[in-house]
């Protein structure tokens, strides 16, 4: 009798400390092809947005798989979602209520950029809005803000590789690029990063990772905390290192 009163209590026990136990709520995480930032390499999402999403999984004990899409498929997934982490993502005020941020990560410059053989160089904003066609990457924040501008000259596409193709070949007047990914993604393209020249800077903005609003908000805190972590302890400064220092 004793013993089965043992073992009895033994699994309310068990039964008891499982029931506390809570595993991490599930997230979908999600990326674009935008290098060095976010990439495939050697059949795996690799970058700079990367490493840092895998370092504060680290700190929170999860391996959420990154799933790389297209920038329009995932932006329309984490305005419409929960529990949706979106990297990288620069901050705008179009975007600010939209999303959480956790960062941020790094900086990065956005200019109009012409093709060296037929340098188009607009004045300012209202003259770009004169030419034929300017090339953006759909719903990146370039596009938005041009947008946002008034800008109705816009060639959408959803793979900034082809933006960069549209350029080299002339088919597009201007296009608008960051200069963090612009020399990776002519790599890509197979063209030269100087077939390029930027004539008109856009917008300066500083880049993120988003998780969407509607995900609850103590998964944000613990994000933003370990994203703290990493900044305090060295670990984000070593990452961009790595990826930018050469």
């Amino acid at each position: 009798m004793y013993k089965s009163l043992v073992c009895l209590s033994l699994v309310i026990a068990v039964l008891t400390i499982s029931s506390c136990y809570k595993a991490p709520e599930e997230l979908r995480l999600l990326t674009e092809n935008y290098p060095p930032l976010t990439f495939i390499q050697n059949e795996e999402v690799t970058g700079f947005g990367t490493d840092v999403v895998n370092a504060i999984q680290a700190e929170l004990g999860t391996d959420f798989p990154i799933q790389l899409t297209s920038w329009e498929d995932a932006y329309a997934t984490a305005l419409s979602e929960e529990n949706v982490v979106l990297f990288t993502m620069d901050k705008t005020p179009e975007r600010e209520e939209l999303f959480h941020f956790i960062g941020p990560l790094g900086s990065n410059v956005a200019s109009f950029y012409c093709h060296r053989d037929r340098m188009l160089v607009p004045n300012d904003v209202e003259k770009a809005k004169t030419y034929k066609s300017i090339a953006t990457t759909t719903n990146w924040f370039t596009e938005q803000h041009l947008r946002e501008l008034g800008f109705k000259n816009i060639v959408s596409n959803k793979d900034p590789i082809q933006s960069v193709k549209l350029l080299a070949n002339k088919q597009a007047d201007l296009a608008v690029f960051t200069d963090v990914t612009l020399a990776e993604l002519c790599r890509e393209a197979e063209v030269e990063p100087d077939t390029f020249t930027p004539v008109l800077e856009l917008l300066s903005t500083d880049y993120y990772i988003a998780i969407s609003k509607i995900t609850n908000v103590k998964i944000v805190e613990k994000w933003q905390k370990a994203f703290n972590t990493i900044k305090a302890n060295g670990e984000l400064a070593r990452l961009h290192s790595k990826w930018f220092d050469y």
